[in-house]
């Protein structure tokens, strides 16, 4: 996957490149896949990131914490937009003229990505971008396994439960995750725990 990442750099530039970071998992291990390969083959290139942060109208204090800290500790440009996708794609883009190309945590198992390809122009109704999709085919074991052994950091929600993050008013605990003691209580395992990939969204409501 680390090609797509480069093809996107050699394609389109550095400078016009941003990451679509809403400081979920998979987008996790995309800037950390990113932030590799400037750091090897663009030793010089010193700018910071430019990240699209698009904030879900209820968001988890925990997930902007999550960004907050992330922003200050590799040195990011994010831009957050407290607005619908489409909304704030356009808003984004017309602030940042320059920028051609988004690098994107999608999986397929994503909703309306099942068919999506790794490089691919955003619809026709939509303001245009290349969306560049590197982690399109990782399984979810996978996206845990890399942020397990890299020990790179991520929101702390994943500890307590959670699967896949959205805003509060739509994400709760998985239940497949809900674990009973020997004392009869209950407890959430760590997101990482999850056997059955396929029942990652089965937090969101």
């Amino acid at each position: 996957m680390l090609q797509y990442i480069e093809k996107c750099f050699s394609d389109y530039g550095l400078e016009n490149v941003f990451v679509s970071f809403n400081g979920g998992k998979d987008c996790t291990v995309l800037l950390h896949l990113v932030l590799g390969i400037l750091k090897s083959k663009y030793p010089n290139y010193k700018d910071p990131i430019v990240c699209m942060y698009v904030q879900s109208s209820n968001p988890f204090p925990e997930v902007d914490h999550f960004i907050e800290m992330v922003r200050d500790f590799y040195n990011l440009d994010i831009v957050t937009i407290p607005k619908g996708v489409r909304e704030g794609l356009e808003s984004f883009l017309e602030s940042r003229s320059n920028m051609k190309a988004c690098l994107m945590g999608t999986r397929r198992t994503d909703p309306y990505s099942e068919s999506l390809q790794i490089f691919q122009m955003t619809d026709s109704h939509w303001p245009q971008v290349m969306r560049v999709s590197p982690l399109l085919d990782w399984h979810y074991s996978e996206i845990w396994d890399y942020l397990l052994y890299y020990q790179v950091p991520y929101c702390s929600l994943y500890d307590e439960g959670y699967t896949s993050l959205g805003g509060v008013n739509n994400t709760i605990r998985n239940p497949n995750l809900l674990y009973n003691m020997d004392d009869d209580s209950e407890i959430y395992l760590p997101a990482y725990k999850l056997l059955d990939g396929n029942t990652e969204r089965n937090g969101r409501t």
